[in-house]
């Protein structure tokens, strides 16, 4: 059955209220009264749309393991160097997680509980982002370029680093007196592509054989 405009819209409303409700607070401290509200409808639209807030939850994860995953399969199933793939990966991840700012904290938070909001569908997706720099990683060492890493440990090298660059410039656009704002030099931000571009340089001084 087609939904029509304004049922598509409420969802919307929904998903990013709760995307930055489970950001701030977490999965266990998240509150579906204070998501009806920052999205303005009536807490039922909650449950019509997403049944629970587990569900809620979990389609805020999907979102992004679904959109990674897609591009970086399709990047290591491509014909380019792996050095080019390597790039257009790290680059991929922080798109990504730079149109979505609510998800670097949602993640951490998640590391840090051990996963336990995640069903197996879920984690497939998660499985998914790797596997694509695995197969990259695995190609550049046919290659000759990369030297004998282990792929997963390159992984969990750069994936905290994207998570934390977000979580820290986050917390900088909210300046408190507890925040990073106060302490100089921690204070100074960075883009995006100064980020990007360190990553990539960073990730390849680390792979390549010389």
């Amino acid at each position: 059955m087609t939904r029509r405009p304004a049922e598509r819209d409420s969802k919307r409303q929904i998903f990013s209220a709760a995307a930055t409700e489970f950001a701030e607070r977490g999965y266990e401290a998240a509150g579906v009264d204070r998501i009806a509200d920052r999205a303005r409808v009536n807490k039922a639209m909650i449950y019509y749309h997403f049944a629970s807030k587990q569900g809620l939850y979990t389609e805020v994860l999907r979102d992004m393991f679904g959109a990674v995953g897609a591009r970086a399969r399709a990047l290591a199933d491509g014909d380019a160097p792996a050095e080019q793939k390597l790039d257009a990966w790290i680059e991929t991840i922080v798109d990504e997680a730079s149109q979505r700012p609510w998800f670097p904290p949602i993640m951490l938070r998640e590391l840090a509980s051990g996963l336990v909001h995640m069903d197996p569908d879920t984690l497939s997706l998660l499985t998914a982002i790797y596997s694509g720099v695995r197969d990259i990683i695995v190609q550049g060492q046919q290659e000759g370029v990369f030297r004998d890493v282990d792929p997963l440990l390159t992984h969990l090298t750069i994936m905290p680093a994207v998570m934390a660059f977000f979580v820290r410039e986050r917390a900088l656009a909210k300046p408190s007196k507890n925040s990073l704002a106060a302490a100089r030099p921690l204070a100074a931000a960075r883009t995006r592509d100064e980020f990007l571009h360190h990553m990539q340089h960073a990730v390849r001084g680390m792979l390549r054989r010389d």
